[in-house]
């Protein structure tokens, strides 16, 4: 697939000076290189895998959440391979920041970065926002990492393909964003019944990336009604990586979501830092 073809939709819209997972295809990492770092990829069980982008304060650019001052984590591979991704470098084999960026931390280790990296003045809730990748991959190492925050609000983005642990179903706040057909994924494998019937039980905002009216009503007749979803826990965000392709795609759906009671949410960090940059 190249960039030219995707998506056959309206709403995709050229950014030149962003990378999204489709601009990547056709690119070759060679087998030397692949045979160096590949010991890099494999999870250890009492390590966490970060990402290149690592631990960073922020402000909480989507979500439920949203302006809320937060320490980012980004932990490395995914379960997923989503076209319009602009973390690719967390999962896509085509490019060499997948093979080398990665690092793995002790989880006391991690529990020290998260404190230093907390700066807000004032006293303020503490918030940890857990994003990938995939980070449920990771999910033994989480909840061993959750005892070591005990004033920490922590959320986490997941696809809902995972099922977390009892430990994370309790604490957590999850950000989840099962993926549509637009994401280019198999149904078979971005669709999990059982994950998404226990994340709608706990504190959980499900937050679907759209790009037109048919994503709408593919998010009703896939999602809400076969698996019960709170009406009141969707939100509805537009896929975009720059202010102009995000204004485009939310007037797009605008009138139907207000039509269906879907909540709208932007994405704060593409306003504030004029694109999908890594680290804010």
């Amino acid at each position: 697939m190249s960039k030219k073809k995707f998506p056959q939709t309206p709403g995709y819209k050229d950014s030149p000076n962003v990378v999204r997972a489709f601009d990547n295809y056709g690119k070759n990492v060679p087998k030397e290189f692949q045979d160096k770092y590949r010991d890099k990829l494999i999870i250890d069980p009492n390590k966490l895998k970060l990402s290149g982008d690592g631990i960073f304060f922020t402000i909480q650019g989507e979500g439920i959440s949203t302006g809320q001052p937060a320490v980012f984590m980004r932990l490395h591979i995914c379960n997923l391979a989503c076209t319009y991704c602009d973390a690719y470098y967390t999962w896509q084999r085509e490019v060499e920041e997948f093979w080398k960026e990665s690092k793995d931390y002790d989880i006391p280790e991690i529990a020290r970065l998260l404190e230093e990296a907390w700066t807000c003045e004032n006293k303020t809730k503490k918030r940890l926002v857990l994003t990938g990748g995939e980070p449920t991959l990771q999910k033994n190492q989480i909840t061993k990492l959750l005892p070591l925050l005990p004033d920490w609000k922590v959320e986490i983005e997941t696809n809902g393909t995972i099922m977390p642990t009892p430990e994370m179903l309790k604490r957590l706040q999850f950000n989840c964003s099962p993926k549509l057909r637009n994401s280019g994924n198999p149904d078979s494998q971005r669709i999990r019944p059982n994950v998404l019937k226990a994340l709608n039980e706990v504190h959980t905002t499900f937050k679907f990336v759209v790009i037109n009216n048919e994503d709408l009503d593919e998010i009703e007749n896939d999602f809400i009604k076969p698996f019960n979803l709170d009406i009141n826990k969707v939100g509805i965000m537009p896929q975009g990586v720059s202010q102009e392709e995000i204004n485009e795609n939310m007037a797009r759906v605008v009138d139907k979501c207000k039509q269906k009671g879907y909540r709208m949410f932007s994405r704060l960090h593409i306003s504030i830092f004029g694109g999908a940059k890594r680290r804010v």
